[in-house]
C-alpha cells in the first residue's frame, strides 16, 4: 500500500470510529484531522467536506456488499436462505462500527442520509426480493413478501440499529462466528417458516 491511499484509509478508519462514538453532527472535521494526526487541509484534499467523508464511507460498506448479494442465486430452500443470512451478519459484525453508524444515520431520517443512501437500499430491496422469490420487478412482489423481506432485513440489522441492547465485544474471529452460528440459527428457525408461507 503506498503511503497516500495509507493516509486516506487511516483518515477513513478515524472517522468511521469518531462518528460512530460521537456521531456525524457531533464530530468535526478538525476532530478527525486532529486524531488521524493529519492537516485539515489534507482532508479537503481527499474528500471535499466531512459528507464526503461519510459518503467514502458508505460507498466502502455498501459496494462489497452488494457484490456479494449479487453473486447469490434465487433460493428454493431454507439451507440456502440460511447459508446466505450467515453471509450476511457476519459482513456486517466484521464492518459493525460501519453498520451501527450506518443504521443509526438512516434512523435519524435526515435528508442528507436519505440522499445519498437511497441508491444502495434500493439496490439491496431489488436483490433480496430476486434471492428470496426470484422476481425481478417491484411491481411483481406481493404485500406479504413486502411484509416477509421487512421482517428479514429487520432482524438482520437489529444487532446494529440497537447496540446498547447487546454490549458483549466482538473482537476475535472466532467470537464473530459464533456470533453468526447462534444468531443466524435463532432467525432460520423463524424465517425459513416465514418465507415459505410468504411463497404459497
Amino acid at each position: 500500500m503506498n503511503r497516500p491511499n495509507g493516509t486516506r484509509n487511516k483518515v477513513l478508519d478515524v472517522a468511521c470510529r469518531l462518528f460512530y462514538s460521537q456521531g456525524f453532527n457531533g464530530t468535526s472535521v478538525r476532530d478527525i484531522a486532529k486524531a488521524a494526526n493529519v492537516n485539515v487541509s489534507l482532508i479537503h484534499y481527499y474528500f471535499k467536506s466531512k459528507q464526503g467523508l461519510f459518503e467514502s464511507l458508505a460507498v466502502s460498506y455498501f459496494e462489497p456488499y452488494l457484490e456479494m448479494l449479487e453473486s447469490e442465486q434465487p433460493s428454493e430452500d431454507g439451507s440456502r436462505l440460511h447459508s446466505l443470512v450467515k453471509k450476511i451478519l457476519h459482513y456486517k459484525q466484521t464492518h459493525y462500527q460501519l453498520s451501527c453508524l450506518l443504521n443509526r444515520e438512516l434512523s435519524l431520517n435526515t435528508v442528507f442520509a436519505r440522499e445519498m443512501l437511497v441508491t444502495y437500499l434500493a439496490k439491496e430491496n431489488h436483490l433480496f426480493t430476486q434471492i428470496l422469490f426470484d422476481k425481478h420487478s417491484h411491481i411483481e412482489v406481493t404485500f406479504k413478501e413486502k411484509l416477509c423481506l421487512l421482517q428479514l432485513k429487520g432482524l438482520l440489522n437489529a444487532p446494529f440499529t440497537m447496540p446498547h441492547e447487546f454490549k458483549d465485544p466482538f473482537i476475535t474471529e472466532a467470537s464473530i462466528d459464533h456470533f453468526v452460528e447462534v444468531y443466524s440459527d435463532l432467525m432460520n428457525e423463524h424465517q425459513s417458516v416465514q418465507l415459505i408461507a410468504a411463497r404459497a
